[in-house]
């Protein structure tokens, strides 16, 4: 029998501890808005995993050869490989993505998988079937804060330095400021303002 082709997915990796956050309404909210549209997905549940984001010294030995020893990085590059969108949601702390997040950039998106170096130690990135990336998160600080006197972090080193790289299309951030000042009702119109993004 042929073998029969994969369908590509959207892929959350959500990056957050506590179920009762805000940050879950938000992955509840996608999940809803996907399951409506009849979208298939995957999430990739960084904490609930176990996922550890720090290398060790063997798996910094194989960095170059762009291979991974970690059973769960192997599988979140499998899933990759059939991504076709891929929503992250994490906090912003101290002006940066968690160190989660960071974590999974760094051992998950290896070469031979995300990019190949020209001699001239170019990035030419080999996501290119991803075609869009959409970081939603939430923070204390406010929004044009992190943006203007906090070095813009998220949009300028993980969508269009990291993601960008590996060849990752359209990339958008969407961030729900002031969460610890905000109002019942201000979180839910931020909740269905989602509808626009996913």
């Amino acid at each position: 029998m042929p073998k029969e082709k994969a369908v590509p997915f959207t892929t959350i990796v959500y990056a957050h501890p506590y179920e009762k956050s805000f940050n879950h309404a938000v992955l509840q909210r996608v999940r809803q808005l996907l399951d409506g549209k009849g979208e298939p997905y995957r999430i990739i549940d960084l904490y609930a995993d176990g996922f550890n984001p720090a290398y060790t010294k063997e798996e910094l030995a194989l960095f170059n050869q762009g291979r991974a020893l970690d059973p769960l990085v192997q599988e979140y590059q499998r899933i990759l490989r059939e991504t076709r969108r891929l929503i992250f949601i994490f906090p912003v702390w101290w002006a940066d993505v968690p160190a989660i997040v960071k974590g999974f950039e760094d051992k998950v998106f290896l070469k031979t998988l995300t990019y190949e170096e020209t001699p001239m130690r170019r990035l030419v990135g080999k996501l290119t079937h991803i075609r869009e990336a959409v970081a939603l998160s939430t923070s204390t600080a406010p929004t044009w804060y992190l943006k203007y006197f906090c070095g813009d972090t998220v949009n300028k080193a993980m969508l269009n330095h990291t993601l960008k790289a590996v060849g990752v299309g359209s990339r958008k951030w969407v961030n729900f400021g002031n969460i610890s000042q905000s109002t019942a009702a201000q979180r839910q119109a931020f909740l269905e303002k989602l509808e626009r993004y996913i």
